[in-house]
């Protein structure tokens, strides 16, 4: 699928939020809030611009003033959900390690588990091939940001392959990480392997793009996920094999 190359910050906010009074902020969390709880409902074929406005209190035409077309609020509504939720995971690795990139995949898929429905409704979006552009677009770029920072780190560091596109690479990882989710959420794997699948699948392939002491850092996780599993809590995961 062919899909244009915009990233989420490129959706800009609503018509008329800007220096908004609290009450058109209320607003605007309603109806984001009632856009995520259709879709995990209904999925886009039944999803309805007039119930969305009846539930948030607003009129239909309120909600096109505000974000243009259904498309474009939804697109906002998955990326300002998914956005708010990573700044509440304790990371404990800095930006662009490989320690940070782990770190949000045990939190995110842990966090999937608990909501089901919205994350299979997201995935049959994701996999449709007459999925909307900027929905589309939106639910990859998202998960691809937070890989593409470690993986730019290792190319800085000399520690990629010399054959290895970044960006290329960035969005193999959330293909591959997005297709297991959808096997979960499909019933295919089972709640409780279905972190440690995610984080070993990504890790194996960007083992294979890594060299020197990424490669080895890698391998070493590898190795510590395998022998001891998702540590619980979820975090922190060390950084030295275990003996």
């Amino acid at each position: 699928m062919n899909q244009p190359k915009k990233k989420p910050a490129e959706i800009e906010p609503e018509a008329g939020m800007t220096y908004a009074s609290p009450a058109i902020h209320d607003r605007r969390r309603r109806i984001l809030e009632e856009t995520r709880k259709m879709i995990a409902e209904r999925g886009l074929a039944g999803f309805s611009m007039d119930e969305i406005g009846k539930r948030a209190g607003v009129a239909k035409r309120t909600l096109y003033n505000a974000y243009q077309t259904k498309e474009r609020m939804i697109a906002i509504a998955i990326h300002e959900y998914f956005e708010r939720y990573l700044t509440h995971i304790p990371y404990t690795g800095p930006v662009g390690s490989l320690q940070r990139n782990v770190e949000r995949m045990v939190f995110v898929v842990n966090r999937n588990r608990q909501l089901r429905n919205y994350i299979s409704a997201l995935m049959s979006i994701y996999f449709s091939v007459e999925a909307d552009s900027d929905i589309w677009t939106t639910m990859h770029s998202m998960a691809v940001e937070s890989n593409l920072q470690w993986i730019n780190s290792m190319k800085a560091k000399r520690q990629l392959q010399p054959w290895i596109d970044p960006q290329q690479l960035a969005d193999d990882v959330v293909r591959l990480e997005y297709s297991i989710i959808n096997d979960w959420s499909r019933g295919n794997i089972d709640d409780d392997d279905v972190v440690l699948h995610v984080v070993s699948a990504c890790l194996t392939l960007a083992c294979g793009a890594a060299r020197g002491a990424a490669r080895k850092q890698i391998e070493d996780m590898l190795q510590e996920l395998h022998t001891s599993g998702i540590p619980q809590p979820a975090l922190p995961i060390s950084r030295k094999r275990k003996s």
